[in-house]
């Protein structure tokens, strides 16, 4: 088990309640979409250098070959009046760029996941491109209006896209991954944060799990009320899979530091009760499936 979860399984107490509660459906996608359409590419670290760019051509169509659309790759431009106008627009210049390959298929493979942020428009991009004879072709394309994580100073874009190993029954050369991305909206405060898990088959993007990964509930009178989900990859004997952990909690947020909703690692202290469902990797299907074993959230008996 990953340390990160042995934190959270240390942090929090188990409850008779809890251990009888259903988790979430790991079905539900909410703000996370993520686009098939197709694009040739160069190289995608030709594409990089496009995109830090100076020339506001050279960049902008960078930025289309992203995916990003034409008023997601323009900023606009007010004076400095009152009242004040818009007076022109700006090419976007992504602030972080980071370019990864990494098996996400069936083979060796390894495709090309080109992610930036643009905090001038609170947006994060990812966008995964596949080798071809002749060169390379986009095939997905993820956005999200990260404003909450921006806003809580996080890092947007590695909350956003991760890539991380993929269950396998033994050590592999190459070795596969999942692209795992996230995605957040919310309003009258209420936060909701997806999060999705996907490999590539036959040259497309697959999501292969999805569920809700944090919500959080503030009424103005009240306690806010948290719920975060982690899932990862583990094996059950001979079969390959994952396990779904789910902790929820509450807080009074008048009670905590400034830094409370900033630092993630002290919201995991509000948790209080957690559960597990375990998933098998179903070859067959090319997804995650329930999977009926030993609960991993329960202590066993001496």
């Amino acid at each position: 088990m990953p340390a990160h979860m042995i934190s959270l399984l240390v942090l929090v107490s188990l409850s008779t309640a809890a251990q009888a509660s259903m988790p979430v459906p790991a079905e539900d996608s909410g703000y996370l979409e993520v686009r098939h359409d197709h694009a040739e590419w160069p190289t995608p670290e030709l594409l990089v250098e496009d995109l830090r760019s100076k020339d506001d051509k050279v960049r902008l169509r960078a930025l289309h070959l992203l995916g990003f659309t034409d008023q997601e790759a323009h900023d606009t431009i007010w004076a400095q009046t009152s009242p004040t106008r818009v007076i022109g627009e700006a090419v976007v210049t992504p602030d972080k760029i980071e370019l990864e390959y990494a098996a996400l298929g069936e083979d060796a493979t390894q495709q090309a996941i080109l992610a930036v942020q643009a905090s001038q428009k609170q947006l994060t991009f990812a966008a995964v491109a596949v080798p071809k004879p002749q060169g390379w072709e986009r095939v997905a394309v993820f956005d999200c209006w990260c404003k909450y994580e921006m806003y809580l100073g996080q890092e947007a874009l590695a909350e956003s896209v991760q890539v991380r190993p993929a269950p396998e029954p033994g050590p592999r050369n190459p070795e596969h991954f999942e692209l795992i991305l996230r995605a957040s909206g919310g309003g009258t405060g209420i936060y909701t944060q997806n999060e999705g898990h996907f490999r590539i088959r036959h040259d497309e993007l697959r999501d292969v799990m999805s569920f809700v990964s944090r919500q959080m509930s503030c009424p103005p009178t009240e306690p806010c009320k948290i719920e975060k989900r982690w899932f990862y990859t583990t094996g059950f004997g001979n079969v390959m899979g994952g396990v779904l952990v789910e902790g929820r909690g509450s807080y009074a947020i008048a009670s905590q530091p400034p830094a409370f909703q900033s630092l993630r690692e002290l919201e995991n202290r509000s948790l209080r009760d957690v559960t597990c469902s375990t998933y098998r990797w179903d070859e067959k299907g090319f997804r995650y499936e329930p999977l009926a074993v030993t609960n991993p959230c329960v202590p066993a008996k001496p």
